[in-house]
């Protein structure tokens, strides 16, 4: 079933999709065209009227390509680090996690097009893997998405899609024909480099920047 398009109150929200591809656990993935990037205003405001409504975010990345935005999540990171929103609203329904959209954000990463996961801290990202600044402005999103939703950042509220699929029982190594991995391990940069589980990569990242409230402007998004 595709997901429902709603047209937002601002105009910053129209965008349109096109151009299908595999997605979750069968179902159509469509591009976005004329995406928008969201600015910490708008992104206040979107919390705002969600707060109470948001219980949990996860983490993705697209399998695709830099440049190629899916209308699954609500929002999406390119490799230069912006953040475009492609939802109206955050309680808009977005076929991001199996069993898991009701109540929740999903944000994806636009990268990881013909990665191979093999054991997880040896992936081959292939030639998009998640950046630096991708791996940063996610952390800075939680952030702010965390404290306007007031939830907690920890593993019980901000997942991985990979860590959700580990618990729900077609993670890595469950033997599923549509196993999911994304953000099994990242490479911490900015930081030591090394591979870390995704979700801890990011979690990390995000509650420094929930302490220092003034860095975790979502650069390079103009306010």
């Amino acid at each position: 079933m595709k997901a429902e398009l709603r047209p937002g109150s601002l105009a910053r929200f129209r965008f349109f999709a096109a151009a299908a591809t595999t997605g979750l656990k069968g179902r159509e993935k469509m591009i976005v065209v004329n995406p928008q990037t969201v600015t910490n205003r708008e992104l206040a405001a979107l919390a705002m009227q969600a707060k109470g409504r948001i219980s949990r975010l996860y983490l993705h990345w697209t399998a695709g390509r830099y440049g190629e935005l899916y209308d699954d999540y609500h929002f999406n990171i390119d490799a230069d680090g912006s953040i475009y929103h492609t939802c109206a609203l955050l309680t808009d329904h977005k076929p991001h996690t199996w069993h898991r959209n009701s109540g929740s954000v999903g944000i994806a990463l636009c990268c990881a097009f013909g990665a191979l996961p093999h054991h997880g801290y040896d992936t081959d990202f292939g030639s998009y893997p998640p950046t630096p600044q991708q791996i940063d402005a996610a952390a800075k999103l939680v952030a702010r998405l965390t404290d306007g939703l007031d939830l907690p950042v920890d593993r019980f509220t901000v997942l991985t899609h990979c860590e959700a699929a580990l618990l729900d029982g077609y993670g890595p190594y469950s033997g599923d024909a549509e196993t999911r991995w994304d953000l099994w391990y990242l490479r911490d940069s900015p930081g030591d480099g090394t591979m870390k589980p995704g979700g801890q990569v990011i979690r990390g990242k995000a509650l420094w920047y929930a302490c220092h409230k003034a860095e975790k402007t979502l650069s390079p998004v103009i306010l």
